[in-house]
């Protein structure tokens, strides 16, 4: 009998405990014993319920060359804790080169529906047993977790202290975090040139090139501000401080902040001139019409470069809305808003309701009303949904998915109703007015100063983190003043370009 010992075990660290030395020379004895004829040995370190392992492949291309009459294992869990799919392909490609699996004292022969049935149960047993271990194993996790021990693999500027059970940061790499936060948030560059400007320092720790997912990874993990955080199967989330901080969590939610700006629209990503940035790069824009993310996208050239405020690549099945202006059209009214806002009472009243009247009032107040109702709706809802759970028509997962739904928009009908009261509240108590509002908007003063296209879209984003844009104006909405969401209406121009029109059915930027 040609025989293929082959050897399994699932980490490293059971190789070293239980040993494929001892399977080896286990089988070995029982081989000899039989007298069979030893063709080769085959080994993986890898779970059981994966198919391709290298060992194992090199095992089925010799099965599959015809080489061996018997693939010999100390139990046949290590040959495979598979799922249905990947066992029947095992042994189809065994039974079919009329190959059996052997353990000592026992040769199953897959064309034999007996020993198939008792081959099929083993894989079942062993896949069982599979999911036992990563349940005792899941448990322990969490318990050291929620003890505030850390386990797996930390970011490779860490290593693990044994004594404490703690990651603690290598002195030689403590710099690389501050440094990208630096390169992120002060000098605003990209995942490409941060990762440009650490190759020319130094590789990794790993002795690889930095890249922008290693940037990316660094800029979003909690690790580096100390907290291991992990969402279990069941949804149930722990978190542990267990990393040894390289960065507060304040700047953490800053790089947040700085990358939901950045993102699609609001793509800054690698741009070593700051002169060409639009003012509104850094302000979330919607459509009035359609309501879709509107982006500030740059045509020409860097040296003359053109903006137009438009819809995404990704077009809505729901909307043909398809709004393109070209900013030149509102850029200088922007400017000229904010000189009269902050000249005189009379200008600023063009772009902002300052006076509000009772009547004026009453429907704020309703608004209020309405907004109290609609989270009492959404709480009721929510309260429904666990009745429906609790009474077994409705799985955990999908409980869990939905509560969270229910909770996210909760949270964000709250905000908004908290926003309405805080209008009525400085309304009834005439706070505000003219002068608060001037002072507010002071850090305008200087928008038409010496100012790089970043430090102008950063002074806008932080005046006017949101803004509606129309055919006809752009409205943009400030909440410096306590929190209450102040519209500045701008118009916008005629098409100064009506001569592009040349073309019927064509598509123009306008």
């Amino acid at each position: 009998m040609r025989v293929a010992n082959y050897y399994r075990v699932s980490t490293k660290l059971q190789e070293k405990k239980f040993s494929l030395a001892a399977q080896k020379e286990e089988l070995n004895k029982y081989l000899s014993q039989q007298g069979w004829k030893l063709i080769g040995e085959f080994k993986d370190v890898e779970s059981g319920g994966k198919l391709k392992k290298d060992g194992l492949n090199a095992l089925l291309d010799i099965v599959e060359e015809g080489g061996v009459d018997v693939v010999l294992v100390i139990d046949q869990d290590r040959l495979s804790r598979l799922d249905t799919v990947a066992w029947e392909y095992l042994k189809s490609t065994l039974r079919d080169n009329n190959v059996k699996i052997a353990e000592p004292g026992t040769i199953i022969d897959l064309a034999n529906e007996d020993d198939e049935f008792i081959s099929d149960i083993k894989n079942l047993i062993a896949r069982r047993e599979k999911k036992a271990v990563v349940r005792r194993m899941m448990r322990g996790k969490r318990q050291r977790l929620r003890e505030g021990k850390g386990w797996g693999i930390p970011p490779f500027e860490y290593k693990y202290n044994k004594q404490t059970s703690k990651y603690e940061a290598k002195e030689d790499w403590k710099w690389v975090i501050p440094f990208i936060d630096d390169l992120y948030l002060q000098k605003q560059l990209g995942m490409k040139s941060i990762s440009d400007k650490l190759n020319e320092i130094s590789k990794t720790p790993t002795g690889k090139q930095w890249n922008e997912h290693l940037i990316h990874t660094r800029l979003t993990s909690k690790a580096f501000h100390g907290i291991q955080e992990k969402e279990f199967t069941d949804g149930e989330q722990i978190k542990a401080y267990v990393y040894e901080p390289l960065r507060t969590e304040e700047t953490y939610n800053k790089i947040q902040e700085e990358k939901e700006k950045r993102s699609g629209q609001f793509s800054v990503s690698g741009r070593k001139n700051s002169d060409n940035i639009h003012m509104l790069k850094r302000t979330h824009i919607t459509c009035g019409h359609c309501e879709r993310t509107i982006s500030i996208s740059q045509h020409g050239t860097k040296e003359r470069p053109n903006y137009y405020a438009k819809h995404g690549r990704k077009k809505s099945i729901k909307s043909q809305c398809d709004l393109s202006i070209n900013t030149v059209r509102f850029d200088n009214n922007i400017i000229k808003a904010l000189k009269d806002v902050l000249t005189s009472e009379e200008l600023a009243k063009k772009y902002i309701r300052i006076e509000y009247d009772k009547n004026e009032v009453n429907i704020l107040k309703s608004e209020i009303k309405q907004q109290e109702k609609t989270i009492t709706d959404l709480k009721a809802s929510l309260d429904r949904l666990l009745d429906i759970y609790l009474s077994g028509d409705l799985k955990k997962d999908k409980y869990l998915e939905k509560e969270k739904v229910f909770h996210s928009k909760i949270e964000v009908q709250e905000e908004t109703l908290i926003k309405l009261k805080r209008k009525l509240t400085a309304i009834d108590s005439s706070s505000f007015t003219y002068e608060s509002l001037y002072q507010y908007m002071a850090i305008a003063k200087n928008i038409e100063s010496e100012l790089t296209g970043l430090e102008r879209a950063q002074l806008v984003g932080t005046l006017f983190p949101r803004g509606i844009v129309y055919d006809n104006k752009i409205i943009l909405i400030t909440e410096v003043f306590n929190g209450i969401p102040i519209e500045v209406a701008i118009p916008i121009d005629g098409d100064p370009y009506t001569w592009h029109h040349t073309k019927k059915n064509t598509h123009v930027f306008l």
